[in-house]
């Protein structure tokens, strides 16, 4: 008997890029980002910050709610497997990618956070609308009762767009025996 289970909690480096197949079936992936905060050993030695990238699998009926719900950024708890798969490319050199099927899906991300990515990647600020307030006469109770409706959420006025974040460029990674490892380009996988 053999066990082959991730835990991973980390945030969406981009959107899921999703496939839908001639049979109706549809898969999607997308990496997630783990980043272990830096620190410091007892002999002073500083231990810089690490970030860690795995290469989600989704199919099934939780393609829909990727779909739906996540975006760049979001943070996710996905429990899987891994899996080890090869192909050919289009020069017709064998490769090889390792990926996480994913079992569990669960959206860590709070809503107004998501809303709020989602005006901001819009070229929008966000902020959330002042509460709806209903007048009642003095007969019926207290003068001002909240509204039934529950807070509408609205896209602040323009503001000048901000400069974009650089991107760092991550480690290499080391493979067997200390070569570096071959890094498969996302996009040329086979779905």
């Amino acid at each position: 008997m053999g066990v082959n289970k991730q835990i991973i909690v980390g945030n969406l480096g981009k959107d899921p890029d999703v496939r839908t197949f001639q049979d109706g079936s549809k898969a999607c992936r997308f990496p997630v980002a783990v980043t272990e905060k830096g620190y410091q050993r007892r002999d002073g030695t500083q231990v810089p910050e690490h970030t860690e990238w795995f290469n989600i699998y989704i199919k099934g009926a939780k393609v829909d709610v990727a779909q739906q719900y996540l975006h760049k950024g979001d943070k996710v708890y996905i429990e899987g497997k891994t899996f080890t798969g090869e192909y050919t490319d289009q020069q017709g050199v064998k490769k090889t990618y390792t990926e996480v099927q994913c079992d569990v899906l669960e959206l860590l991300t709070p809503k107004a956070q998501t809303q709020q990515q989602q005006y901001q990647q819009q070229g929008a600020s966000w902020q959330p609308a002042a509460p709806q307030y209903a007048l009642q006469t003095a007969a019926q109770g207290p003068q001002y009762q909240p509204a039934a409706q529950a807070p509408q959420y609205q896209p602040a006025p323009q503001q000048a767009p901000q400069a974009a974040p650089v991107p760092q460029a991550a480690p290499q990674q080391m493979g067997v025996f200390g070569q570096p490892a071959q890094q498969v380009p996302y996009d040329e996988r086979p779905f």
